[in-house]
C-alpha cells in the first residue's frame, strides 16, 4: 500500500507537523510505503500562473485548463507539479494535513489542488466523480481547529466544521477518490500558559496517540456518501426520490423541469 501525506503548515515544530509524523509512523508500521510532501518546506508556489509554463498552447491568452493539458500531453509540466502529480498517482491513500484558517484550508494547499488536479490528467468531462482517474484510491482530511469541540459543532459559534469541509471533500470525490470521514482535532492553538497550558499539552499528547490509532485502523474508517450517476437527470439536477447526503446538494421541495 502506498500512502502520500501532504502537509500544509509553515512551522516545522507545529502540532500539524507532529500529526503528520504520527500518521507516517502509524502507516509505516502497517507496512505502507509513505511519502511526505511538506508544501511550506518545499516553498511550493500556490498560484496557477502563465509563468509556470515554459511552452504555451496559446501565448495570447492564458487559460489554465488549456495549458495544463498541453503541458501534460507534451511532457513539459513544471517540475514541482510533475513531482506532486507523480506522487499522487502513485498513492493508494492520500492524507491532507492542515489547520483550518478562516474556515478553509491554507492558501498553499488550495493552490496545490489548483495546480495538481490537472485537467486532462486528474479529470476530464468523461473521467470524473465515480468514474474519476483516482477511482479506487482513498483520501482523508486531518484538520486542526483552534476553537473548542463545542464551538465547532453544528450548533456551535464557529459552525459545523464537518460541513465547512464539504467543498474539499467534494473536490476529492470529483477526481474519483473514495473519501473517508475526516479527523478533526479541536482546541489546537497557542498562548496557553500555567496550569491551563499543562492540561492542554497533556490533551494534545493524548490526541497524537489517538491519531496513531486512527491510522493504524484506517481500513475500518467510514466513508462519506455522495450521490451516484443514477441520481441525476439529464440536466444535472437531483432526481425526485434520490437520496440526500448533504445540505449542499438537496431537493428544492418541488420537481423542476428542464428549460
Amino acid at each position: 500500500m502506498n500512502s502520500l501525506i501532504v502537509l500544509a503548515h509553515p512551522e516545522a515544530k507545529s502540532y500539524n507537523a507532529a500529526l503528520a509524523n504520527a500518521t507516517q509512523q502509524a502507516l509505516s508500521a502497517r507496512g505502507h510505503d509513505v511519502r511526505l510532501s511538506d508544501l511550506y518546506a518545499q516553498s511550493f508556489a500556490p498560484d496557477e500562473h502563465a509563468r509556470h509554463f515554459s511552452r504555451r498552447a496559446d501565448s495570447s491568452r492564458f487559460d489554465a485548463q488549456t495549458e495544463q493539458r498541453f503541458s501534460a500531453n507534451h511532457g513539459i509540466l513544471p517540475a514541482d507539479v510533475r513531482k506532486e502529480v507523480g506522487d499522487l498517482l502513485w498513492a493508494d491513500l492520500l492524507v491532507l494535513q492542515f489547520p483550518l484558517w478562516w474556515f478553509g484550508m491554507p492558501a498553499i494547499l488550495k493552490g496545490w489542488m489548483d495546480r495538481i488536479f490537472l485537467y486532462g490528467t486528474l479529470y476530464s468531462s468523461k473521467r470524473r466523480l465515480h468514474a474519476g482517474v483516482c477511482a479506487g484510491k482513498r483520501a482523508i482530511l486531518s484538520v486542526t481547529a483552534g476553537s473548542s469541540k463545542e464551538a465547532c459543532a453544528p450548533d456551535g459559534q464557529e459552525g459545523d466544521t464537518r460541513l465547512i469541509l464539504w467543498p474539499i471533500h467534494y473536490s476529492l470525490h470529483y477526481v474519483g477518490f473514495t473519501v473517508l470521514e475526516p479527523a478533526i482535532i479541536t482546541g489546537v492553538r497557542g498562548g496557553r500558559t500555567g496550569a491551563d497550558g499543562e492540561v492542554r499539552q497533556r490533551e494534545l499528547e493524548l490526541g497524537l496517540h489517538a491519531h496513531k490509532e486512527l491510522f493504524a485502523n484506517i481500513d475500518s474508517r467510514p466513508t462519506i456518501a455522495f450521490n451516484g450517476a443514477a441520481d441525476w437527470d439529464e440536466c444535472g439536477k437531483l432526481r425526485p426520490g434520490a437520496p440526500v447526503h448533504s445540505p449542499f446538494i438537496r431537493h428544492r421541495g418541488e420537481v423542476l423541469s428542464c428549460p
